[in-house]
């Protein structure tokens, strides 16, 4: 359901700031992208709080990207993740669109369908090590057309799928096996799961290869 475009880089770790996870670690899934000897983790800091989302005020996607900043949002018990919407696209950390995306041949993928609608998220790597550029661009579409039987529901659940990439959730597998995750890979479940909770609390209380590069 998605793309997640990156380039070989040298990574640097960062330090993540010693807080007590905030529920107990219950079964979690892999949130690395990995490949070979590349690993790529990313969350947002405090200091980029709270992130910045654009979606067109007439999109049909709009009422979802609502949703799905709520729904992750109260994933989380003290705040790591708080977002808010914005009018210009420019100012965005994260722009979500109704189309499909284009990809330059730099970017590297993951997709997957619905019977409905596809997503895609795409980020690209910073030119210091251990960034990433700026903004994440998140697109989901309909698979065939935008009057489809079920396409709200779709959008609903592939939106919230995608923003849990640009949360840093960015594995090849997704959750795995478990249909039942929004993360898996062609997810059914219209919310988030407690594995879902468990996993992007995780993410956020370990070090991670990746930070949000400064806007010039």
């Amino acid at each position: 359901m998605r793309r997640i475009a990156s380039a070989l880089a040298l990574l640097a770790l960062t330090a993540c700031a010693d807080i007590v996870p905030p529920r107990p670690v219950l079964t979690t899934y892999a949130y690395a992208q990995i490949n070979g000897l590349d690993s790529l983790t990313f969350k947002w800091r405090p200091s980029d709080l709270p992130v910045k989302l654009y979606v067109d005020e007439n999109s049909p996607l709009r009422p979802h990207v609502v949703t799905a900043m709520a729904r992750w949002e109260r994933a989380f018990l003290f705040g790591e993740f708080r977002a808010t919407l914005v009018a210009d696209s420019n100012a965005a950390d994260i722009i979500v669109r109704n189309t499909p995306p284009f990809v330059t041949g730099a970017a590297r993928a993951l997709n997957a369908f619905a019977p409905q609608c596809t997503g895609e998220t795409v980020f690209q790597l910073g030119t210091t090590p251990g960034t990433l550029q700026l903004p994440w661009r998140i697109y989901v579409w309909p698979a065939s057309s935008a009057n489809a039987p079920g396409i709200e529901r779709c959008y609903s659940i592939t939106v919230t799928h995608e923003l849990g990439h640009a949360l840093g959730i960015i594995s090849p597998g997704h959750s795995g096996a478990t249909p039942s995750d929004v993360m898996y890979r062609d997810p059914v479940l219209d919310g988030l799961s407690d594995r879902d909770v468990s996993t992007i609390g995780r993410l956020y209380h370990s070090r991670t290869s990746l930070i949000a590069a400064p806007r010039p």
